[in-house]
């Protein structure tokens, strides 16, 4: 490289290392309070993106917000409510039931949303995860393939659309065939 381009080089990356306030620092003495002024102004501007923060200035129903942050809609707070709820319970229902039944291969872990049920003994493993964007859950099953069921409130089950089965009978069947027992899965939210 030239001696002229790394040069140049230099000098910008100095410029961009510096802080906001000596990068706006104005030539005229006078003009200082106003750049400290427009600093602090933009660090400290909001708008209404969260509602976790009392706002100072506004009412108590209404609240400040900062920049950049995404709050959840009441319709995704419920699914995400009503989603971990059945994931937390699936997870008990068939944890105990595989220990009694599906032998030493059986493992299941819950971690961040998603329950993977590992069945041994080569017969593949579940993984049943909430989609968020779509307000689904997500099972691949290595019976049935990939399904994706919606919740409907009024019969506090999943359900798929297609041909309208629940998630908990269709799941409950799958496991039962492959090393039988006694599984209760209804009620998952309730």
């Amino acid at each position: 490289m030239s001696r002229r381009l790394l040069s140049s080089l230099a000098r910008g990356a100095g410029r961009l290392a510096a802080p906001r306030s000596t990068r706006l620092a104005p030539i005229a003495s006078g003009a200082a309070s106003s750049v400290e002024a427009f600093t602090r102004r933009d660090r400290m501007s909001t708008s209404r993106v969260c509602d976790w923060m009392p706002a100072k200035s506004e009412s108590a129903g209404l609240v400040e917000q900062r920049r950049g942050v995404k709050t959840e809609s009441k319709e995704e707070m419920v699914f995400h409510k009503v989603a971990d709820e059945m994931l937390h319970n699936l997870q008990d229902a068939v944890e105990a039931w595989g220990e009694d039944n599906a032998g030493d291969d059986f493992d299941l872990s819950h971690e961040m949303g998603v329950v993977t049920i590992a069945m041994g003994s080569g017969k593949g493993t579940y993984v049943i995860n909430k989609q968020a964007p779509n307000r689904q859950i997500w099972v691949s099953s290595p019976v049935s393939g990939p399904l994706r069921y919606d919740y409907d409130p009024a019969r506090k089950a999943w359900f798929y659309h297609r041909d309208g089965h629940l998630l908990h009978e269709r799941l409950r069947e799958e496991l039962l065939g492959m090393f039988g027992g006694d599984l209760d899965l209804e009620g998952l939210n309730e």
